[in-house]
């Protein structure tokens, strides 16, 4: 063998010795960020940002109802499309107090994650300002942190009642209000 071709292997065996040794710092640095992360706190920010969702809408306040979710979140409900970005989701919020939805319970059921995005899986129900049950289901919510808070980035709620049966259900609450 010659001296240009034990050269190349040289360079070649350190270039990978390299490549490996940053993608193994790569992935120390990653399993350090993730084992930093307490799920913990992240389920307690979670739960408070839960409650003052909750108490924003028994209030009728959409902008700190919207406020809860990120500048550029999605909300997407069964049989319509995805709402797209604060703003849209805030008008959303608007027609839906109007239209008589004064109560938003929601119960979590599982957190998970790590420090880029947790996942909440949960059970909700939309009252009217008698507490009668207008919709319930479930949902799944992605939180991302925005300025340092965790926000609903993509909200997913799909209805436990079936299609028919929720028009029939609404309209009915919505008779009791006319007839009142």
């Amino acid at each position: 063998m010659n001296l240009l071709a034990l050269k190349n292997i040289f360079l070649v065996g350190a270039f990978s010795l390299i490549l490996f040794a940053c993608n193994e710092n790569d992935k120390l640095d990653i399993e350090r960020s993730a084992s930093a992360f307490d799920i913990k706190q992240g389920e307690a920010s979670i739960k408070q940002s839960n409650l003052h969702f909750m108490k924003s809408f028994r209030i009728n306040d959409s902008v700190e109802v919207a406020n809860c979710f990120t500048t550029n979140a999605k909300l997407m409900i069964a049989d319509m499309p995805a709402i797209e970005g604060r703003d849209n989701i805030k008008h959303f919020i608007t027609l839906a107090m109007s239209k008589g939805i004064t109560n938003f319970e929601l119960k979590t059921i599982k957190i998970w994650g790590d420090s880029s995005i947790l996942a909440e899986e949960g059970a909700y129900k939309f009252l009217d300002h008698d507490d009668n049950q207008l919709d319930k289901g479930k949902y799944i919510v992605l939180w991302k942190q925005e300025a340092g808070n965790w926000k609903m980035f993509r909200d997913i709620l799909t209805s436990d009642i079936p299609p028919s049966a929720l028009v029939n259900e609404k309209s009915e609450v919505h008779k009791k209000r006319l007839r009142k």
